[in-house]
């Protein structure tokens, strides 16, 4: 069962990347929401992710998304296609995949009790 999660990892990877990389697409919207998206793709990478590896610690998913998003950031910043990398979303990035780890953390120890 875990190689599902660990596909499914790989494919959002994959996705996150490509969306994140790809030229920008100026298009109005709510302020902000952005970081919204941030946490939220980040957080959703981090429950695939806890999924696919259950024994790995934590700390390790944590750092492994970390880095993958600070890359995108510098990447973003450095190809002059539109994007521009931010320390909010890095922060919102970092945020998202925390919040997961942690919720899933204590609801995943609750139940093997």
């Amino acid at each position: 069962m875990k190689w599902i999660f660990r596909f499914f990892t790989a494919a959002a990877l994959l996705t996150v990347a490509y969306m994140s990389l790809r030229p920008s697409l100026s298009v109005g919207g709510v302020q902000n929401m952005d970081k919204v998206l941030h946490f939220g793709a980040y957080g959703f990478l981090a429950c695939l992710a806890r999924l696919g590896w259950l024994r790995a610690w934590g700390g390790w998913i944590f750092l492994g998304l970390a880095l993958f998003g600070i890359a995108l950031e510098i990447g973003q910043h450095t190809m002059g296609l539109g994007r521009t990398g931010s320390i909010a979303d890095t922060l919102a990035n970092l945020g998202g995949a925390a919040c997961a780890l942690i919720i899933f953390h204590f609801i995943w120890t609750r139940h093997q009790r």
